[in-house]
């Protein structure tokens, strides 16, 4: 059973790249599928995986809170960031992915798949005609492959798959 949860997840993962990639847009039913997999791929009680939710939900919206705030403050009125700087299914792709990480390594995720997506975006320039970056296609680039190294790969795992 596992195995076919882990395989609808990384096919979600797959259309999320495709969907972000030709049209910078997710269908809401992708975030959607991926946080039902990944809550019910984890092998957890229902109240630790509502404390990971819910710990890892606090740090992202802080930090888009703080995101905010700041352009806000630097622009000298209030930015909507969905706007100008985060699209909505960037927001609930990291919503999404809650389930699948403990506190430190949801942080450590978020940190580096914006730097990925920074150096894919800059190394793809030639290639890319849109001024949008697509975080959550670049994102979901990067769990695929955490999720592929934490199933091969005994050691360090980032993901509690």
């Amino acid at each position: 059973m596992d195995k076919f949860i882990i395989i609808g997840l990384l096919l979600c993962l797959v259309a999320i790249v495709i969907q972000d990639w030709k049209y910078r847009k997710i269908h809401i039913a992708l975030p959607v599928f991926i946080f039902i997999f990944s809550f019910f791929t984890v092998h957890q009680t229902y109240v630790v995986k509502a404390n990971i939710i819910i710990y890892n939900l606090v740090f992202f919206l802080l930090t888009l809170g703080i995101l905010v705030a700041y352009m806000s403050i630097k622009n000298k009125k209030f930015l909507n960031p969905f706007e100008h700087y985060f699209g909505f299914g960037d927001l609930l792709f990291y919503v999404a992915v809650t389930p699948l990480f403990l506190l430190e390594n949801y942080v450590i995720f978020f940190i580096f798949s914006l730097v990925f997506a920074i150096l894919v975006q800059m190394l793809l320039k030639k290639m890319i005609h849109e001024k949008t970056v697509p975080l959550a296609g670049f994102a979901a680039v990067f769990l695929f492959f955490l999720i592929v190294k934490d199933i091969i790969l005994d050691f360090k795992k980032i993901t509690l798959l």
